[in-house]
Parts: structure tokens; sequence; C-alpha cells
């Protein structure tokens, strides 16, 4: 293989299209969670129109906070620990200790869920 073939397969193997797609598949409280539209205001989830089953693509991250394109087309914003994503872990802790929740990006955590099937 010649060092253009290397390089074409080398800049294929990195591309985002092979990079999996962040995805926003919950709200970890729908009851109480918060969304802020594109002009800055703050809504309740269930009084946005955004309907549960989720799954909104991340458009971008700002601030501790995700970008993601409702279904009206408006933009919208949330608090990263707010959301689960398809790449959100969860870490079990024996149940003397509180579980937490992890983003993707691993600087973000929530402590969501408490006393909830712990080890």
């Amino acid at each position: 293989m010649n060092i253009k073939h290397s390089l074409w397969l080398l800049v294929l193997l990195s591309s985002p299209i092979l990079a999996e797609t962040l995805v926003i598949e919950g709200f970890h409280d729908g009851e109480d969670a918060f969304v802020f539209k594109s002009d800055g205001s703050m809504v309740e989830l269930k009084k946005s129109g955004l309907k549960a089953p989720y799954r909104f693509d991340v458009t971008g991250k700002e601030g501790g906070q995700y970008l993601f394109n409702g279904p009206d087309g408006e933009q919208y914003r949330v608090f990263i620990p707010e959301v689960v994503t398809n790449q959100t872990a969860t870490i079990k802790i024996p149940c003397d200790r509180p579980q937490i929740l992890l983003a993707s990006d691993q600087r973000n955590a929530s402590a969501r869920g408490l006393g909830e099937d712990c080890e």
C-alpha cells in the first residue's frame, strides 16, 4: 500500500461519519425538567411541546449544555446532567454509597436516581 492510499485510509477512519452521533434519549426527571429555547426563555419540558419517546441528535455543546433541535425546528438547550444519552454511563456503587450518572464527556455528573438499584 502506498502513502497516498495510507493517508486516504487514515482520513476515512478518522472521519466524523464513523463517529457515533450523540443522541438525547430521555430526561432524568421528565416531570420537573426544563429546557431553554433559542430566545433564551426557560420552559418546562412538559409544556415545551417535546414529547416522548425522545430522540434528539445533539448538534453542539456549550457552557455545560447540549444543543439540539426539536421536531418543530426550534433549537433548544438543556443542561448535560439532566438528560440520558446513548453514551451516558451509569456507575453502580454499593448500597452504602450514592449512585452517580456521568455524561458522555465524563466531566458532568448527576446524583439523580439515588437509592435505586444499588449493589
